[in-house]
C-alpha cells in the first residue's frame, strides 16, 4: 500500500476509533489525553499512562472552527510548546562551493624559435623547474640564423656600415628572428658569427611542459617549453544550477585553504561562465587569486564562499516551526484564546539564519509554534480521524457498509446492464482522479441511464445494494462533494461487479481505500493497473490497494461477498 508518514497517523488514529467500536455511536463527548492522543474515553477521567486529567475531544459540530485545536495551560507546559513572534528582514545565505586552483591563461608562454635548428644543450632539461626571466633555457645551431649573421657582416664591411642599406636590411633579419640587442652588437664587436644561440627564458614562471631533448631537431614554431606564471592563479568553482540565480559577477567572495593552517583569501567573481554541466548540473565560476608565495598550486582544491542577498525585506519564519508533508508546508498559529490552529504557507529561499522567506500564509506579527507542534499535528490528525469515524457510527451504516443486504449474482439480461455500468463508473472514477470536476459532471447523466437500465432488470439490487443509492450520485457543487458522494455509490457498483466477477471478465482492476469519504473503506474500478484514487484525487492520489489480482496463470478467485 502506498502512502505518506501523515496518512499512516491517521490510519493509525481510525484504528483506535474502530477498536472504541460502538461506545462512538452512543457518546455525544469523547474524552482524551493531551500526552498520549491515543487514550480515548467516553467520560472524564485520569489518563492510565501519565495520570493527566482527560481533556473533551470538541468536534465540529459544537461549534469549534475547522482545525482549531484546544489544549489547557497544564498540558502545554507539559508537551513544552514555545512560541515565537513572525519577524520581517534581509534573506540572506553563504553558497558554499568547491573550487579548484588552475593556471592564469593569461600568464601562460610558449617558447618557439622563427627558424629550425638542432638542440645542442639543454639548460633546463626538466619539467616543473623554476625560471626567472633571461635565464639561459637551451643552445641551438641553425644554418638559417648563422646565415643571417654572416649577412649582417659582410654589410657592416661592404655596405656602408650598419646605416646603409644592406646593413640595415641584414640587421632587420635577425631581429625577425628575435635575436637580443645585446647578441648582435656582441658578433658585430668581434666580427665573427656565432655557431650556436643561447635562447634566453621570455619571462619569470615554472616549466609545465618539456617537449625537447638534446639533439633533437626542432622546426619553427614547433614548441619547446611551456612555461607558467603562477604569481596569481585561477579558482574555478562549481556552483550548483540551483544557486545560480543567486549569483553575479563581481560579487565578492572568500577562498579556505583545505590543506595546512587555514587561511582566508578575498577575492571576487570575474566570470560565470554561460554554461551549465550536464553531468554535474552545476556552472564554473571564475575567481582570480594573487598567489606571490604560490602557496596555491594548480589541481588543489580549494572551499569558496559566496555571500548573497536573496531579498532586502520579506516575512520570515524559522526552520524548526514549519512542518513539511510532501509539497505542504504547515506551521500552527497560537491564538490569542490560548488556541491552536494549522495554516499551510508557501515558503521562499532559505536564510542562512535557519529561517525561511515566507510567500504566502503568515503576516509579520503572527504568534507561532517553534517546539512541539509535532505534538499538534499528530492530535490534530488523530481528531480529524475521530470526527469523521463519530458522525459515520452516529449517522449509520452507509449503503454498502455492514447491515446492508449483501450484494448477489445477477445472470441473462441484469449481466449485460451491470457490466455497462461497471464500465461506466471506471470512466467516473478516472475523471474524478484527475480532479476533472466539468467532465464528472458531463458523465453523470449517462451513469445514471446505465444505473436505471440496471436496476430495470435486476429487482434485487432495486431494493438492496443500491437501496440508498436508486437516483445515482448527486448533482455535486464542488470537487470535494462530488468525490464524497462518488464513494458510497462507487462501493456499491463496485462490489457488486466483484460478486459477478465482471472485472476479471472485462479486464478492469478493483481497488481498496480505508479512508475512503462517507463510507470509511470504499471502493473503485479502473480501466488500467495504475493506482489513481477517486476519492481524493490530487490529495492522495496512490492512497489504496488492488484487490483481486489474479497471477499468471491462475484461476479465477471465487465470488466474495462485502468486504471490510
Amino acid at each position: 500500500m502506498k502512502t505518506n508518514f501523515n496518512l499512516f497517523r491517521v490510519l493509525t488514529a481510525a484504528i483506535v476509533v474502530l477498536i472504541a467500536g460502538a461506545a462512538f455511536a452512543a457518546s455525544e463527548q469523547l474524552w482524551t489525553c493531551g500526552m498520549h492522543p491515543q487514550v480515548i474515553k467516553t467520560e472524564p477521567g485520569s489518563c492510565p499512562i501519565c495520570g493527566m486529567a482527560l481533556t473533551p475531544i470538541r468536534d465540529n459540530a459544537a461549534g469549534t472552527a475547522a482545525g482549531v485545536i484546544h489544549v489547557d495551560t497544564a498540558t502545554v507546559q507539559r508537551m513544552n510548546l514555545k512560541t515565537g513572534i513572525v519577524t520581517r528582514g534581509p534573506v540572506e545565505r553563504e553558497i558554499r562551493a568547491v573550487g579548484a586552483v588552475d593556471y592564469d591563461e593569461r600568464g601562460l608562454r610558449d617558447v618557439t624559435t622563427k627558424y629550425e635548428g638542432w638542440i645542442e644543450r639543454l639548460h633546463v632539461d626538466a619539467t616543473w623547474t623554476t625560471v626567472k626571466a633571461g635565464d639561459p633555457l637551451f643552445e641551438i645551431y641553425s644554418p638559417d640564423l648563422y646565415n643571417a649573421q654572416l649577412n649582417y657582416l659582410v654589410a657592416l664591411g661592404t655596405g656602408g656600415g650598419k646605416d646603409g642599406p644592406l646593413g640595415r636590411a641584414a640587421l632587420a633579419r635577425l631581429r625577425l628572428f628575435d635575436i637580443p640587442d645585446a647578441f648582435i652588437e656582441e658578433i658585430a664587436r668581434t666580427g665573427e658569427p656565432r655557431r650556436t644561440f643561447t635562447y634566453l627564458a621570455p619571462a619569470d614562471g615554472v616549466v609545465i611542459e618539456k617537449m625537447a631533448i638534446a639533439g633533437q631537431m626542432m622546426r619553427a614554431g614547433e614548441r619547446i617549453y611551456r612555461i607558467a606564471d603562477l604569481s596569481t592563479v585561477w579558482v574555478h568553482a562549481q556552483v550548483y544550477e540551483s544557486d545560480l540565480a543567486f549569483i553575479r559577477e563581481g560579487m565578492p567572495a572568500t577562498v579556505r585553504t583545505t590543506f595546512g593552517p587555514a587561511t582566508e583569501i578575498q577575492a571576487q567573481i570575474s566570470l560565470l561562465l554561460p554554461r551549465v554541466e550536464e553531468t554535474t548540473r552545476s556552472a564554473t565560476a571564475r575567481l582570480v587569486l594573487p598567489n606571490p608565495d604560490g602557496a596555491l598550486r594548480p589541481g588543489m582544491f580549494v572551499d569558496v564562499r559566496i555571500p548573497a542577498r536573496l531579498a532586502d525585506s520579506a516575512v520570515l519564519v524559522p526552520d524548526i516551526a514549519v512542518l513539511r508533508s510532501g509539497e505542504r508546508n504547515t506551521v500552527f498559529i497560537a491564538n490569542p484564546d490560548g488556541t491552536f490552529g494549522a495554516r499551510e504557507v508557501k515558503l521562499g529561499a532559505r536564510s542562512k539564519e535557519g529561517s525561511y522567506e515566507v510567500l504566502d500564509g503568515l503576516d509579520v506579527g503572527d504568534r507561532i509554534v517553534t517546539s512541539g507542534q509535532f505534538m499538534l499535528d499528530s492530535e490534530s490528525q488523530l481528531r480529524e480521524a475521530i470526527q469523521k469515524m463519530v458522525r459515520v457510527a452516529t449517522a449509520g451504516a452507509p449503503a454498502g457498509d455492514a447491515g446492508a443486504t449483501p450484494v448477489h449474482e445477477v445472470s441473462g439480461e441484469a449481466l449485460g446492464t451491470l457490466t455497462a455500468l461497471s464500465l461506466r463508473l471506471a470512466d467516473a472514477a478516472a475523471v474524478l482522479a484527475a480532479d476533472d470536476l466539468a467532465g464528472y459532471r458531463r458523465q453523470l447523466p449517462a451513469l445514471r441511464e446505465v444505473l436505471k437500465a440496471h436496476l430495470d432488470a435486476d429487482p434485487r439490487s432495486r431494493d438492496g445494494t443500491f437501496a440508498a443509492l436508486k437516483d445515482g450520485p448527486t448533482d455535486p457543487a464542488d470537487l470535494e462533494s462530488a468525490q464524497n458522494a462518488f464513494a458510497p455509490f462507487s462501493t456499491a457498483v463496485a462490489d457488486l461487479a466483484r460478486a459477478n466477477h465482471i472485472h476479471h471478465r472485462e479486464g478492469l482492476h478493483l481497488f481498496e481505500c480505508p479512508m475512503a469519504p462517507e463510507v470509511g473503506t470504499g471502493r473503485w474500478l479502473q480501466r488500467d493497473a495504475e493506482i489513481r484514487n477517486p476519492f481524493f484525487g490530487s490529495g492522495m492520489l496512490t492512497c489504496g490497494e488492488e484487490l483481486d489480482v489474479v497471477p499468471a496463470g491462475g484461476s479465477t478467485p471465487a465470488p466474495v461477498g462485502h468486504r471490510h
